[in-house]
């Protein structure tokens, strides 16, 4: 069977719809990563007992182990044992998986963001009253985040990509629909080439917004 332009064209542009939910699901899980992240990197920056173990053995578990695998377990094995669970849809459900596991990767960035800021300015802003809070606000967040920044859109396409894994539980987005295009017309290697062309065009453009955003940082360094 010879390879159809035509076909994979027209199946982009059926695709194109779909980007909707695969960016809606990065962004949400990029947002509840960041939140978790920041509280994970904060635990390991003050070595808060007790909790500084609990977040080692967090970071390890998912860095260390299969998205995929981490996505099964917890669609059809956790939820089967967790009563509030059970209600979960699978687009709730790969949020929450894309979320913690790109936190794990996430809150190593920020804490080497917020290591990378010299001590001697916290030191400073103590130094002329600011409670501790005033000086993470005020002087090392600003100049952790420009450090940050590279790592954080990275994670961003990052969970772009991994929301493809959502065809696996029933997720209609780009993959998902790509698998049943290419069922409905056997036409395979056109289906899968747009969802390829799709995802690459898209990252593109994220690539090319992180540049300016970190240009329109930099300037004043």
């Amino acid at each position: 069977m010879n390879f159809d332009l035509n076909i994979a064209i027209d199946v982009f542009k059926e695709l194109l719809p779909f980007t909707k939910t695969t960016l809606f699901i990065a962004a949400v899980a990029l947002v509840f990563s960041l939140l978790l992240a920041i509280l994970l990197a904060l635990i390991v920056r003050y070595k808060v007992p007790v909790l500084l173990q609990i977040t080692k053995v967090y970071v390890s578990f998912f860095r260390s182990t299969p998205i995929l695998s981490q996505l099964f377990f917890f669609y059809f094995g956790l939820t089967q044992f967790v009563p509030f669970l059970n209600d979960l849809s699978p687009t709730t459900s790969i949020i929450l998986v894309l979320s913690m596991n790109e936190a794990a990767f996430m809150s190593e960035t920020l804490r080497g963001a917020l290591e990378s800021v010299d001590k001697g300015q916290r030191e400073a802003a103590l130094s002329v009253g600011m409670t501790e809070l005033q000086a993470m606000r005020r002087i090392i967040i600003p100049q952790a985040f420009r450090v940050a920044l590279p790592g954080l859109s990275n994670s961003f396409i990052s969970l772009i990509k991994g929301s493809s894994l959502g065809f696996t539980i029933g997720v209609i987005e780009i993959m998902s629909q790509a698998k049943l295009i290419s069922a409905r017309n056997y036409r395979v290697m056109e289906a899968y080439m747009a969802a390829l062309a799709v995802y690459w065009i898209v990252v593109g453009i994220l690539s090319k917004g992180q540049k300016y955003i970190e240009n329109k940082f930099n300037k004043a360094y």
